[in-house]
């Protein structure tokens, strides 16, 4: 499975989340975003998806916190997130059935975050900040 089905899939299994949960859920027409879709519940938030996956050199389950784009001369930039370019962080981990909703605020010009989609255990790193008060499924 490619980077882009995996994005798919997590972003599927977020918005069945949101409907779930009483939702409206919007995808924009156009995908030159920095959120994925909105979401209405009386109030519209723009939600950016993101995929936990599992760093084997670092150890742990991480989420990026950067946009990439290429540009013409097929450069990557990485840009980090700011507090406006999206209302909410929906983390997922769609084989273990894992969201966590993060504030913008909470991740803003991060270059990613550290998350326990299996569980904290006494070996947790803490000078990472804790996440897990996020996690919501």
């Amino acid at each position: 499975m490619n980077k882009h089905q995996k994005g798919l899939i997590s972003e599927l299994f977020a918005s069945a989340y949101f409907v779930k949960n009483g939702y409206i859920v919007s995808k924009p027409i156009t995908d030159f975003n920095e959120y994925d879709f909105i979401v209405d519940n009386g109030k519209l938030n723009r939600v950016q998806v993101k995929t936990i996956y599992f760093d084997n050199s670092k150890n742990r389950y991480m989420i990026s916190c950067v946009t990439s784009h290429i540009r013409g001369n097929e450069k990557r930039i990485n840009k980090k997130y700011t507090k406006n370019s999206f209302d909410i962080l929906c983390a997922v981990e769609p084989e273990l059935g894992a969201v966590y909703l993060i504030p913008i605020e909470a991740i803003a010009l991060r270059r990613g975050v550290t998350l326990y989609p299996t569980g904290k255990n006494n070996k947790s790193n803490t000078k990472y900040e804790d996440f897990e008060k996020y996690r919501v499924y």
